[in-house]
């Protein structure tokens, strides 16, 4: 007979791996319940203001006094109940949208530097059949592919200046921008088996699709780089893929707003650069006849290229008496 007193053991605590499966399922299913209740609120709601404007339709047809007034009280009922509907809708699409984010974080693939660049070090510590020219995404998701270089690399880097004559005295930098910088790679793809290399192309291709932010390191060291362009070379060669890509950086321009005696700083997702501040509150000036963009940029402690800017002017030598001209 088994001892009754003899004490059990202390149940298993869960693995991490497990607690999160569990946290996943848990935010899917709510995902999925909050959306059913989010279509039915959208039923509810168009059903509602669909009789509310029915009603509301023969109660003006109507030509008997009783049934007129029969009618837009239904109208009214309706109303009230289309408000109700509404309501709960935008509550519920908010919920969706709290909740999908709650879920899309939990099941989003973390990248992981640290283990990337332990690959990059030791992939220049040894020979491993590869090549030290180094790509990766810049969140470190999806880990990091190799090339043997076949030609040299090469940066080019691209300025715009202005073909109008300027303002005599007029420092030259301020009709001039940088417009692109891009960096041209031609490797070879490695791998163990052809199946490998195509497997590291079919990488290649997914981040050229998806648009993902990666960064380069080989003689050259580059972050922020969108791939812009891919091109794959069909040879002789058994295991391995010649592929030619293009990079091209992506500038991030910081804007600050102001109200009052706060300010915010956002993140622009502007591939070109922001001379100056936007702002909430500012000053505007009217042009004068005989008044140059240069004048202005000195008397109110402003560039050209600022002014040029927030104003939209598209050629700083021709500005016109009488309109508006925002200065600070």
């Amino acid at each position: 007979m088994a001892d009754k007193n003899k004490t059990r053991g202390k149940p298993k605590k869960a693995s991490p791996q497990r607690k999160k499966r569990t946290s996943v399922k848990k935010a899917d299913h709510a995902v999925k319940v909050t959306k059913k209740e989010l279509d039915q609120a959208r039923v509810a709601m168009t059903v509602a203001q669909g009789k509310q404007i029915t009603y509301h339709q023969d109660a003006w047809l109507a030509k008997d006094k009783s049934k007129k007034q029969k009618l837009e009280a239904l109208s009214k009922k309706w109303g009230k109940t289309f408000k109700a509907d509404q309501r709960k809708y935008n509550r519920l699409k908010k919920q969706y949208k709290s909740k999908k984010t709650k879920s899309d974080k939990l099941t989003k693939p973390k990248g992981d530097m640290n283990a990337i660049n332990d690959t990059i070090t030791e992939q220049k510590s040894g020979w491993h059949n590869e090549g030290n020219m180094a790509l990766f995404r810049t969140d470190g998701v999806g880990g990091v592919i190799f090339f043997a270089p076949i030609n040299t690399e090469s940066e080019s880097n691209s300025t715009n200046v202005t073909s109008y004559p300027v303002d005599k005295g007029a420092p030259r930098s301020s009709y001039a921008r940088v417009s692109s910088k891009s960096i041209s790679l031609d490797g070879l793809i490695t791998g163990k088996d052809r199946a490998e290399a195509n497997q590291k192309w079919r990488q290649l291709r997914s981040w050229h699709s998806n648009h993902n932010e990666l960064t380069y390191k080989g003689d050259i060291y580059y972050k922020h780089f969108i791939m812009t362009e891919l091109d794959r070379s069909y040879t002789n060669l058994e295991d391995n893929i010649q592929v030619s890509m293009t990079l091209t950086f992506v500038r991030a321009a910081e804007i600050t707003t102001s109200k009052g005696k706060t300010s915010k700083k956002k993140s622009s997702k502007s591939s070109k650069t922001t001379a100056g501040n936007r702002h909430k509150n500012y000053t505007a000036i009217t042009i004068k006849s005989g008044d140059t963009l240069y004048q202005l940029s000195k008397k109110y402690g402003k560039s050209v290229k600022w002014l040029a800017k927030v104003n939209k002017i598209k050629d700083v030598n021709r500005i016109y008496a009488g309109r508006k001209l925002r200065v600070k």
